[in-house]
């Protein structure tokens, strides 16, 4: 089984000695036929995560393995079949494609890299593809500006599987969509994960679309995993105080506005604009936020532990305190 592991990644940006520390020594496992989900603020380090799954970045230190063996060789480089063997879907369908070439020939591109087809085989295996991903062939003829944010999304995920890829890297590929089209998208993920054994690494800020697909998700906070949890349940057990922030952002119609979570204390929200990638702060950097934080934490920075349930894992010093236990159905 496929497996792509990123083991201890750290990447800064910025001159030296005023870096900003984008990625803080984090790790990641995605194995074929899951679902694995980064979730976190914008500048919590997601994209940068999976562009360097990807090899499109390369971090300060730490390793990129593909089945056990270096994705790329030390200029950078990545062989043939490994590159075909993880493909990315990326944010803005619009971007990634080229304005001068029509939809169909976009998705042929990585068959005539990778192939060795015929032309009338690639052709073939075209109209295969958008089929695949539920679209007409004719809509392949057209430039991309042409289609629909949701049809061409759906081209993307058709270019992407081209070289039969084990592992596809989403960077929030359904967040220019609308509900109803996002909805179809992440159908079509699932039934491609399903029918075709496919690994996910999913990009997102949208707890709603997470719940909705991931079997593991990591919660990622200036850089580092504060939280991890199997299954789509994490929100109901979450018991770092950041991940209860983030589920509880989350609108959600059956709970009356009146008992919903009120604004951060004034301290604790002049501390959150205090920190950032840029001044991350000593002990715990959820701290300067955090309505639970207490001398100690200042002083240790926490490292993920087993707690709650089973494969949860929470880098908080009060994660097993009474007071941040899940509420009991």
């Amino acid at each position: 089984m496929t497996e792509l592991a990123l083991n201890g990644i750290f990447r800064s940006f910025g001159p030296r000695g005023a870096e900003a520390r984008a990625l803080d020594g984090v790790d990641v496992t995605l194995s074929a036929g899951e679902t694995v989900a980064l979730v976190g603020e914008s500048g919590s380090g997601k994209t940068t995560l999976a562009r360097i799954a990807i090899g499109l970045d390369r971090p300060d230190r730490g390793s990129v393995l593909l089945d056990g063996r270096p994705l790329a060789d030390r200029r950078g480089r990545i062989a043939h079949a490994d590159r075909a063997r993880v493909q990315m879907v990326f944010q803005d369908p619009l971007a990634s494609f080229n304005p001068h070439r029509s939809v169909a020939a976009s998705v042929a591109l990585p068959l005539r890299l990778h192939g060795g087809l015929s032309r009338a085989a690639r052709r073939d295996r075209v109209l295969d593809l958008l089929a695949a991903v539920g679209l007409d062939a004719d809509l392949g003829a057209r430039a991309p500006a042409a289609l629909s944010g949701g049809q061409l999304q759906r081209a993307a995920i058709a270019r992407a599987l081209a070289t039969d890829p084990a592992l596809l890297i989403c960077d929030e590929p359904v967040a220019s969509l609308d509900v109803s089209v996002r909805a179809q998208v992440l159908n079509l993920l699932a039934r491609l994960r399903r029918d075709r054994g496919l690994g996910i690494l999913f990009v997102s800020h949208d707890l709603g679309v997470v719940q909705r697909i991931a079997d593991r998700t990591l919660v990622l906070f200036h850089g580092r995993v504060v939280e991890e949890g199997v299954g789509p349940g994490l929100w109901r057990v979450a018991r770092h105080p950041y991940t209860r922030a983030l589920a509880a952002a989350v609108p959600d119609p059956a709970v009356p506005w009146r008992d919903r979570p009120r604004a951060l204390p004034a301290a604790v929200a002049a501390g959150a604009e205090a920190a950032g990638p840029f001044a991350i702060p000593s002990g715990c950097r959820y701290r300067l936020r955090c309505p639970h934080a207490v001398p100690v934490c200042a002083e240790t920075d926490p490292t993920l532990e087993p707690v709650g349930a089973p494969g949860q894992r929470v880098a908080c010093l009060r994660a097993g305190d009474p007071a941040l236990a899940p509420p009991q159905p």
